[in-house]
């Protein structure tokens, strides 16, 4: 509710400008008549100016407007022009008391304005009734009418009679106590205006607020809302809403026992009403002025305002009135409902040849499957004879797709096997290493403990003791050596052995340092003559994750492999300034370990870039490679681990693999 009121202050300053707004409107159609004089401009001139301008304000000037509009757009025979002006008679003289002639008129226009399809002329008929029989206290028929104003509202989008549509069925819903209905009209007439920018009647809406809090018995906050209300009414001058307010906030008070109060407003109320000429309003004011009087004590002025109410329901409610109004109700719903029947015999004829259509259709479409059946048994003869050579072509293709299939594991088993022996040059390499210091360290130690025999022959203890710890130096350089090939064996059998898919925890900077040492001993083993710088960035503080280490080690083999050869092609070519570089760095990002793959080698062409993933696609020679390896890291990346692979590349400069791998 605080909400509401902040907006309400915040809409209660542009209101203001609203009726600078419109007055600019109406100055805008001034000069378009002056510059084009075409009648139409005119007639919309008039329209504007009733509507907008003096229909709250100066309901004397409206009527003038109205009038001449309608004897110009009559005698130019402009449709709209004229039932817009007839609806618009029809709303001042229900304001004025002229409650017959108002509903006959627009009775007179409903039908017009339905056969030239003008929603908008609907829309206001379908209000004047509404507001007629609220008047009149027929509720139901009231409420059927504004029902029909806002369907007519909501198709057409029209967003300024929506907010008056509900604004007015929220109204009758008050008159017949039904708060929660009332309440849920207004918040819709309430949210349309913020949502649309429409404050023309933000003052009904303000209002209202003040009514729901009246039925709640919060009297100083509806107080409030009415005070509010009245001050955006001043700055339209709406005498019609002033006096609706002054009375409500006469009613508020009477209710906290502040009689003053009460009856100032309620004086208000009732010159607001004679100002805007409005039977109904002055009969409520006077209605309210008695009430107060006669609880005062004062009854000169009780009975005055009790004949005043008189007088102007009798201009209302008179007998004679009640009964054209009756009259003019029963001939209405006649015409709706023999154009009922009229739609209704249209829609039965209509069904009528709709059944001969459909009728004819089947005798056609007997005829057709009646030729269709002896056609069928021709083609079945020679469909038979078909499926038999079919059945024989699909023998012969799913002969051809078994080999095929035996095909591709071999070319995969190929993939896996070149794999397989590029890693075991790496290892070879690897291996070799520690074994080449197990053995050097074993002849000097074979040696020092000759001398060591020597010495202590001799007696010399010293010398002894300190070939003694060389000689303890050399087995521990012994023992190092020798576990770090068992740690390579190990690690050759870890990843050799069959793949059970099982994920463990990994690190990754490991496992990255591994496999790049072990592809380029292996890519060395093939070319003596190849070389590349290894530059790492690993991120010391990168979580260990769960994934398949054979997978992952398969992954890396295949992205080291391919950025050691793109630096050796481009070295075959490229000056003696040129330097290869294989860079890989770790990091994590958004909840996933980035393992990426740099080399300042030859780079991709665009061209084949959305290709390089495909199973079979190779730029190497014939022989050099399967075209699987980068499929299957595809694959063993995505669908086995959830992660990703994207490529970044300019040709001749060099490519960017970047793996993203989740933690869990």
């Amino acid at each position: 509710m605080m909400k509401k009121l902040v907006l309400c202050i915040i809409l209660l300053a542009a209101c203001s400008q609203l009726a600078v707004a419109q007055k600019v409107f109406v100055d805008s159609l001034t000069r378009a008549y002056h510059q084009n004089h075409q009648d139409t401009t005119l007639v919309q001139l008039y329209a504007e100016k009733a509507e907008k301008i003096y229909i709250t304000s100066d309901p004397d000037s409206g009527m003038t407007c109205v009038t001449k509009g309608l004897e110009l757009s009559r005698r130019i025979h402009y449709k709209h022009g004229e039932f817009r002006l007839m609806t618009l008679k029809a709303i001042y003289l229900n304001r004025r008391g002229g409650l017959v002639e108002s509903i006959k008129i627009t009775f007179d226009v409903i039908p017009q304005a339905t056969k030239i399809n003008d929603e908008r002329v609907l829309a206001q008929a379908y209000n004047n009734l509404g507001l007629c029989y609220q008047v009149l206290k027929n509720y139901h028929k009231s409420i059927d009418y504004y029902l029909l104003f806002i369907r007519v509202t909501e198709r057409s989008h029209f967003y300024d009679y929506q907010v008056t549509a509900y604004n007015n069925t929220a109204r009758v819903y008050f008159d017949i106590g039904n708060i929660d209905s009332a309440s849920y009209y207004n918040n819709k007439a309430y949210a349309t205006a913020i949502r649309t920018n429409n404050i023309r009647n933000i003052a009904y809406l303000i209002r209202n607020f003040g009514t729901v809090a009246v039925a709640k018995g919060d009297y100083k906050k509806a107080i409030d809302y009415f005070r509010k209300s009245i001050i955006v009414l001043k700055a339209k001058t709406n005498h019609y809403l002033l006096s609706e307010d002054n009375r409500r906030l006469s009613d508020a008070y009477l209710h906290m026992k502040r009689t003053d109060s009460a009856l100032y407003f309620a004086k208000g109320a009732y010159d607001e009403g004679k100002l805007d000429k409005d039977p109904e309003l002055v009969m409520k004011a006077a209605d309210m002025l008695t009430s107060i009087y006669s609880a005062t004590g004062d009854y000169k002025n009780a009975y005055v305002y009790q004949q005043e109410k008189i007088i102007n329901g009798d201009s209302l409610f008179s007998r004679e009135k009640s009964l054209q109004i009756q009259n003019l109700t029963f001939n209405e719903d006649q015409r709706r409902q023999q154009e009922a029947e009229v739609r209704n015999a249209e829609q039965a004829r209509m069904r009528f040849y709709l059944l001969l259509g459909i009728l004819g259709v089947f005798v056609l479409i007997a005829g057709i499957l009646l030729f269709a059946n002896q056609q069928r048994k021709k083609a079945n003869r020679v469909l038979h004879e078909r499926n038999e050579q079919i059945e024989t072509q699909h023998k012969a293709l799913e002969k051809s797709l078994s080999d095929l299939k035996t095909t591709q594991k071999q070319l995969i088993q190929s993939e896996k096997m070149a794999s397989l022996g590029e890693l075991t040059a790496g290892i070879a390499h690897e291996i070799q290493n520690p074994l080449n210091f197990v053995n050097n360290f074993s002849e000097v130690s074979a040696e020092l403990a000759q001398e060591l025999k020597a010495e202590l022959q001799k007696g010399n203890t010293e010398d002894a003791i300190a070939i003694a710890d060389d000689l303890e130096q050399n087995l521990e350089k012994i023992t190092h050596h020798g576990k770090r090939a068992d740690f390579i064996v190990k690690g050759m059998m870890q990843h050799s052995r069959a793949n059970t898919g099982e994920k463990q925890l990994t690190d990754m900077n490991v496992l990255c340092d591994e496999f790049l040492k072990l592809s380029f001993h292996g890519l060395r083993a093939k070319d003596k003559s190849f070389n590349s710088e290894m530059i790492t960035h690993f991120d010391p503080d990168l979580p260990k994750i769960k994934v398949s280490p054979q997978d992952i080690g398969r992954v890396l083999q295949n992205l080291f492999n391919n950025a050691f050869y793109a630096v050796n092609q481009k070295l075959k070519t490229a000056g003696n300034d040129y330097r290869p570089e294989v860079t890989v760095t770790t990091c994590t990002e958004n909840n996933q370990v980035i393992i990426k793959v740099k080399d300042n080698g030859v780079g991709i062409p665009d061209a084949i870039k959305d290709k390089i993933m495909q199973p079979f696609f190779t730029t190497k020679p014939t022989g050099e490679g399967t075209g699987l390896g980068l499929s299957l890291t595809y694959d063993m990346v995505v669908k086995g681990h959830g992660g990703s692979i994207q490529v970044e590349s300019a040709e001749g400069e060099g490519s960017d693999f970047i793996v993203s791998l989740p933690f869990d």
